[in-house]
């Protein structure tokens, strides 16, 4: 069911409720986010969580209409997540997988339904195959990549490379618009960028396919 259609039935001053508790929500996420990133710096992508539009930009790439297995690595506190489960249909799978436990026990209450793996990215080749998953079609990826240890960086390098399918994408956010084209292009046969303005920081959306075999000159 649509999100109109179940409002249809709705009381004006429930749904005004229910509208105040969402931007209630948000600025939570704000304020968490914010002091994650105080705490752990570089491991976090950002200081806020991504805009409509910055998540837009990343879910333009994915075909809905075809079935696909997508795997979403650092979901946070669930903006891209969020769009993703409205536009699932029956013949996909998704996953949303994240390490931080109180990111976690947000999403599982926001998002009951998701499959949610609490887990290390560069470690997540073991319990996606645990789910029956050997082959995926799109990663959509929150987390600060050139910024993680060289063995998360490895790790899921050499999970892409034996995951990801031949005409598979890898989707990455970013708040460093550019810098990191170098770093992309070392891992990757094919990169494209696309500039998002309309978020805070500015940043953009980096779309990749094709990884490369070697992961050791990445640093």
């Amino acid at each position: 069911m649509s999100r109109e259609s179940s409002n249809a039935n709705v009381a004006p001053s429930e749904m005004v409720e229910s509208t105040f508790g969402e931007r209630r929500a948000r600025v939570a996420d704000v304020g968490l986010f914010f002091k994650k990133f105080l705490a752990k710096g570089r491991q976090i992508s950002s200081a806020v969580p991504s805009s409509p539009a910055m998540v837009n930009s990343m879910l333009r790439h994915i075909d809905f209409s075809k079935p696909a297995t997508i795997v979403e690595l650092g979901a946070g506190t669930g903006p891209v997540t969020e769009q993703v489960m409205e536009l699932l249909r029956p013949h996909h799978r998704f996953v949303a997988v994240e390490n931080d436990p109180d990111f976690c026990e947000i999403l599982r209450r926001r998002f009951p339904d998701t499959t949610l793996l609490q887990a290390d990215a560069g470690r997540i080749a073991e319990p996606l195959a645990n789910l029956g998953i050997q082959k995926v079609d799109y990663v959509l990826s929150g987390l600060p990549t050139p910024n993680l240890p060289r063995r998360a960086q490895a790790g899921i390098l050499r999970w892409l490379r034996k995951s990801l399918a031949p005409d598979g994408l890898f989707i990455q956010i970013t708040v460093a618009p550019l810098i990191y084209r170098s770093f992309y292009r070392r891992i990757f046969g094919a990169v494209n960028y696309r500039m998002v303005w309309l978020n805070l920081p500015p940043g953009g959306v980096y779309c990749c396919g094709r990884p490369k075999g070697v992961f050791q000159t990445v640093g």
